[in-house]
């Protein structure tokens, strides 16, 4: 087995999606494969009136990535994370959860303003594990793979629905 435990981010995204799909694609691998779903609720609009809706769509994806982990044939679970840091949120989950590989999305803004405030470069720089990303390739809209440090590419199932039911537009982050 070439990973034990997998923590997958999921944010509503389409490239969040493709790294669900691209999870339980690894995951089919080998039942023994845990998986842990994460979701982060990003704590910065508290006291402006606007965090009713944030806490309701948060807690909306959580119970719906709670239902995937109760469907898939693996070990797996669902975490809903709180705090201002989505990337340190996800590293400390995937510290404390003993995850030996990351799966998440990444939107593909090029250049500075990528880099900048980007959540999943944030995680591939400070992962001590493998990271996998899943974005859209160009064209397709198929999954192509980038992983820090090098890890194994699983080849990857059919793609899925959103398990929280709204579009990539609507989603909290």
């Amino acid at each position: 087995m070439w990973c034990s435990k997998v923590l997958v981010a999921y944010d509503g995204s389409t490239p969040s999606a493709k790294a669900l799909d691209l999870a339980q694609s690894i995951g089919a691998q080998d039942e023994r494969i845990e998986l842990v779903f994460a979701h982060v609720l990003k704590l910065f609009a508290l006291g402006t009136g606007a965090e009713g809706p944030l806490i309701e769509e948060a807690n909306r994806v959580h119970a719906a990535l709670q239902q995937l982990a109760e469907r898939v044939p693996n070990k797996a679970h669902a975490h809903l994370l709180k705090g201002t840091s989505p990337a340190d949120l996800l590293l400390k989950c995937a510290e404390d959860e003993g995850c030996d590989l990351i799966v998440m999305g990444s939107r593909g803004k090029g250049g500075v303003k990528g880099y900048l405030g980007s959540v999943s470069y944030a995680v591939v720089q400070g992962s001590p594990v493998a990271v996998l990303i899943a974005k859209d390739a160009p064209g397709a809209g198929a999954v192509s793979a980038s992983t820090t440090p090098a890890a194994e590419t699983p080849r990857t199932g059919p793609q899925g629905a959103n398990p929280s039911g709204t579009s990539a537009d609507q989603a909290a982050r």
